[in-house]
């Protein structure tokens, strides 16, 4: 008997065929591809759809932003890392949970299993100005965005006898992981700028602005301290207990009604699902994440999972599960499994998060560790170069093991120890 086809919009189908449709190219979207694809015989096709053709590394975007390494290191194409699976370039406008259909702008593809990493994006908190007239820190553009307007920012300094304080004040919004490495990475940054563009360093000002009582909330105290004095010398200037109210074109203004001039303001103070969540008409739940049972399929449409960012998973202690790197490439890892097991009637695994930790760098050369749940020795936590040094290791890690390039490894090397673009 031979097998039936169909034919949608351009793409022909074997009826006989299983198919997976992952939706997002990201940590966890990609490695539930390779994952998937390492494991499926030919009677089942994966195809992997991102509106981009490039893999961005999030976690990295802050070295662009700080002029540490060019935007080609954080960024490779796609399809060179889904050469057993079909990458399709679009923006899914569409999904049809009853029919199984995802409509995008150049096609629409049937699904048995549909896999939801869509990710994140920054959140706003509904604060005045803040899409307006700050400046994110979510994208590759949006680093390279950062990156000129910086520059610019210390041209015209140097142009200009009596530069105001709206030129070379800079503030970060929201002291948490990304807002902290911004910091360190621009306070490094500001050195060689001015230096280059004759402007006093007592002229600069880096001002980090967190709305609680302190830093970097997700650590232990002792690593928090650490994190402020190096900071601070830095010459960032930190404070805490100040929430914004409002930003302008060359303002931020916080609740206490004091106002810091400046034409530079990173938001960095948090994320909430894609907002394509928002048309799927899934339940959601904190900051429109999609919920997902234990096995992190979605609730009602048990051939659906979500994965990363976009899920709403409560772990053990009654928290959501926390939008990390390690987090989404677990889920990555369970989703698939999950879909092999279906696809040969075996039984699915329960998702259970194991987070090690978190390492926040501060500049080049140093960083905090605060690590748990390792191997025999449980937690532990210490600072400086040599916690760097982890953190690089852990990015090769990734580079080496989930997308199997060695050669994209020594250029992180040589882009980050060897060479400086400063």
């Amino acid at each position: 008997m031979t097998e039936r086809s169909v034919f949608i919009r351009g793409c022909l189908y074997l009826q006989n065929k299983k198919h997976i449709l992952i939706v997002g190219a990201g940590y966890a979207g990609l490695h539930a591809a390779r994952k998937l694809s390492s494991s499926l015989g030919k009677d089942t096709s994966i195809t992997l759809i991102d509106k981009n053709d490039v893999h961005v590394r999030l976690s990295e975007l802050y070295e662009v932003a700080g002029n540490r390494v060019e935007p080609r290191l954080v960024a490779t194409p796609i399809k060179k890392y889904v050469k057993r699976a079909s990458f399709l370039k679009g923006e899914v406008k569409k999904i049809d949970f009853i029919q199984r259909k995802v409509s995008t702008d150049a096609d629409i593809l049937k699904y048995d299993y549909l896999i939801l990493a869509v990710g994140s994006e920054p959140e706003f908190f509904r604060v005045p100005g803040t899409r307006e007239h700050s400046f994110p820190l979510w994208t590759l553009e949006d680093a390279k965005r950062i990156k000129d307007h910086i520059g610019s920012m210390f041209v015209s300094a140097q142009e200009e006898q009596d530069a105001g304080r709206e030129l070379l004040n800079f503030v970060v919004c929201c002291g948490g992981l990304t807002g902290v490495e911004v910091a360190g990475e621009m306070a490094e940054w500001f050195v060689a700028l001015s230096r280059k563009y004759n402007v006093s360093k007592d002229q600069v000002n880096l001002i980090l602005v967190e709305a609680l009582a302190d830093l970097l909330p997700t650590l232990r105290p002792s690593l928090v301290d650490k994190s402020k004095r190096i900071l601070k010398s830095k010459g960032v200037q930190i404070m805490v207990n100040s929430p914004i109210a409002r930003v302008g074109p060359n303002y931020v203004e916080l609740k206490s009604g004091e106002k810091i001039m400046t034409r530079t303001s990173i938001w960095a103070a948090g994320i909430c699902a894609n907002r394509i969540v928002d048309g799927l008409g899934l339940k959601t739940f904190g900051r429109n994440r999609i919920g997902v049972n234990k096995y992190l399929q979605v609730t009602d449409h048990p051939e659906v999972y979500a994965i990363g960012d976009c899920a709403y998973f409560i772990t053990d202690d009654g928290t959501p599960l926390p939008q990390f790197v390690e987090a989404a490439l677990q889920t990555a890892d369970c989703a698939a499994h999950n879909i092999l097991a279906e696809l040969k009637g075996k039984s699915k695994k329960e998702y259970k998060p194991k987070i090690h930790g978190t390492v926040v760098s501060i500049g080049s050369k140093y960083a905090v560790v605060d690590m748990v749940n390792l191997p025999l020795i449980g937690g532990l936590a210490f600072s400086g170069f040599l916690a760097m040094l982890l953190k690089h290791l852990f990015n090769i890690y990734y580079i080496v093991r989930d997308l199997g390039d060695v050669g994209l490894a020594f250029e992180y090397i040589y882009g980050r120890v060897l060479s400086n673009r400063r």
